[in-house]
Formats: C-alpha cells, sequence, structure tokens
C-alpha cells in the first residue's frame, strides 16, 4: 500500500511539473491593446502564480507582511513578503519606467527601527516618481504605520489596528532572583556604560536617564517623518500619537488614515490616481484597467512548491524566525504592538 500510495504522489508530481512548463512555453500576450482581455483586475488577479511578469505599462502590487527587520532569512528561498524583499521591490519598482503606481499591502505590527526608516525612505522616493498607495490588512502598526506614513494615501480596513506610534525597549532583570539563590553576575568591562541594561544587576538612574534619551531622539524622528509624510503639524500628531493604538474607522477620525476601503477599493483608486498622474494613460486605457501585476506571485517554481509544502504545516507550530525576533538583546528597540 505504501508503495502505491508513493507512485502516485510521484505520478502527480510528475504531471503537474509538466502542466506548468508547458504553460510556460504556450505563447504569451506581447501587451497589445487590441488583445487585452485580461487588462481587467479580476483576471489579472486571479491569473496563475506561474504567469510571467506583465512587460507593458502596469501597477506593482507589494506585500509588507510580518516583523519589520533587517535580519536575513532563515529559509533557503526567498520570502517575497518579508521586508527586506519589500525593500527591494520598491526600490526596484520606483526606477522600472514601466510601473506607474505601486501599491503596498501593509501587514505588520512593527519592527526595528532602522529597517523601517529604510523603507519609509524607499516609498517616499518612489513617490515622487509615481502614486504611491498603501492598504492595510488585520494590522499596520508602529513602524507598519511608519511605512505607510509615506505614501500619498492609505486605506484601512474599519477593523485594522494601526497607529501605536511610539517606541519601546524592554528587558528582564532578575538581580533579586540571583542574590536569593547566592548567583553573582560577573561583567568585565572597559567602559562605564558597556553593559548597560545588564539584567543581573539594578538598574542605575543615569542608566535610565540615558536610554530615555536615546528613545526620545528616535520617538522624535519617528514624529518628524510621519508629520512630514503626512503633513500633519508635528505639535498636533504628538497628541493623537503617544503609542496610542487605533481601529481604521478612529485613524481616519484623527487623519490618520484617508479612506476606509478594503485591497480591491484601494487598487480601484489607485487606477484612478495613476490616470490622472499620467494623462497619456487616460488616453490609452479610457474605461480599462491598467494591468497590475501581484510581485508575490512572480517566485520560482521551487519557492512556489516550498510554499504549498509549508502551508500544510501545522499552524500551531511556533515560528523560530516570530521567535527570533521577540528574543530580548541588550538593547533593541522595537516599534510593536505590546
Amino acid at each position: 500500500m505504501k508503495y502505491y500510495n508513493k507512485n502516485t504522489a510521484a505520478l502527480i508530481i510528475v504531471v503537474c511539473l509538466i502542466c506548468i512548463l508547458i504553460g510556460l512555453f504556450l505563447p504569451k500576450n506581447n501587451g497589445n491593446l487590441n488583445n487585452q482581455h485580461f487588462q481587467s483586475r479580476e483576471t489579472i488577479s486571479v491569473s496563475s502564480p506561474f504567469q510571467t511578469a506583465f512587460k507593458g505599462e502596469k501597477i506593482s502590487i507589494i506585500k509588507l507582511d510580518g516583523i519589520i527587520n533587517d535580519s536575513a532569512s532563515s529559509s533557503l528561498f526567498k520570502d517575497l513578503t518579508s521586508s527586506n524583499s519589500a525593500l527591494e521591490l520598491i526600490t526596484k519598482a520606483s526606477k522600472d519606467t514601466n510601473v506607474k503606481g505601486i501599491i503596498i499591502r501593509v501587514n505588520s505590527p512593527g519592527g526595528t527601527v532602522a529597517a523601517s526608516q529604510e523603507l519609509y525612505k524607499a516609498v517616499i522616493n518612489a513617490r515622487k516618481k509615481k502614486p504611491v498607495v498603501i492598504t492595510m490588512g488585520d494590522i499596520a502598526a508602529s513602524g507598519g504605520y511608519y511605512i505607510s506614513a509615506a505614501a500619498d494615501k492609505i486605506y484601512a480596513n474599519p477593523g485594522t489596528l494601526t497607529g501605536s506610534i511610539g517606541v519601546i525597549t524592554s528587558y528582564l532583570n532578575f538581580s533579586d532572583l540571583l542574590t536569593k539563590i547566592g548567583v553573582k553576575g560577573v561583567v568585565i568591562k572597559s567602559g562605564a556604560y558597556k553593559d548597560i541594561g545588564n539584567p543581573t544587576r539594578p538598574m542605575t538612574e543615569e542608566e535610565r536617564k540615558i536610554l530615555q534619551r536615546l528613545l526620545d531622539d528616535t520617538y522624535d524622528q519617528f514624529l518628524t517623518d510621519v508629520s512630514r509624510g503626512r503633513n500633519i503639524p508635528k505639535d498636533k500628531l504628538a497628541k493623537i500619537a503617544q503609542g496610542l493604538i487605533y481601529t481604521g474607522k478612529q485613524a481616519k477620525k484623527v487623519g490618520l488614515v484617508d479612506y476606509l476601503g478594503d485591497y480591491s477599493q484601494a487598487i480601484e483608486y489607485t487606477q484612478k490616481l495613476v490616470k490622472r498622474r499620467f494623462p497619456q494613460l487616460a488616453k490609452k486605457y479610457k474605461n480599462n484597467d491598467i494591468p497590475i501585476e501581484e510581485t508575490w506571485r512572480s517566485g520560482s517554481l521551487i519557492d512556489l512548491l516550498i510554499g504549498a509544502i509549508e502551508s500544510n504545516i501545522n499552524p500551531t507550530v511556533i515560528d523560530k524566525k516570530l521567535l527570533k525576533n521577540y528574543s530580548y538583546s541588550k538593547y533593541q528597540p522595537l516599534w510593536l504592538l505590546e
């Protein structure tokens, strides 16, 4: 019975691979408007993930999913929705003259400071050349909101969790416990503050002030960038920030998002925005949609097969990458929803 099952599985895989190869070598549409039935958003969205990237004018849709950081993927296969990949894709789309607009789907609770700032700058640079629209998923908070603030417009669902404009660092201190059990931490250092945040001894008042100044400066950078991106006076923004979390509906009332709407509505709006920005496209496409490219669908065959296998893994298993991102370090300010 096992022999039969193995051979059946192997046969299915071979047939699938043959079908995929046949599909890859079928004649592709060259982008001629006279034969663009696939122009509509619905057609492009549901097309095969094995399709080659559309070569003509298009709107590029990029996903930013999960914790924002600068660490490389622990997988051999590229995660097309990670913050590193999103940064690469935004930069590439910004330079690509065929890309006439960019949509970024954000679903992130935040992440590290520098990685969020790099993405913010990439969006700002892209915005100078073409429209950039954010569509928020379940959560776009802290670092996720930092990046969103750089776009031309922001769409959020009424129940999206967003905001959380603030900076936090934390660590465990177990010096009292060590004292009780007779254990002492020994540190040899070359500078008075080299072991700041050492969990084996109490934090001094001076060390607390140093860390507070560090976070205050980072928070000021956060406010400055959001104020610039959203065109909200900094003093007004400070009153609605303070680490507060908002639903999409609440965020619209205080000016943190522009529209309440879902993914498809954000695409519709971007179509109009691109046509307004580039009048020649409005004339060329008239009532038709400009083709869209969902970048996470353009991975390699191996990536897609591995993704299909991983989708069957028990979702209750703890993701090692997530654990790594939440691990305590000596000092790592995280913009996270807690």
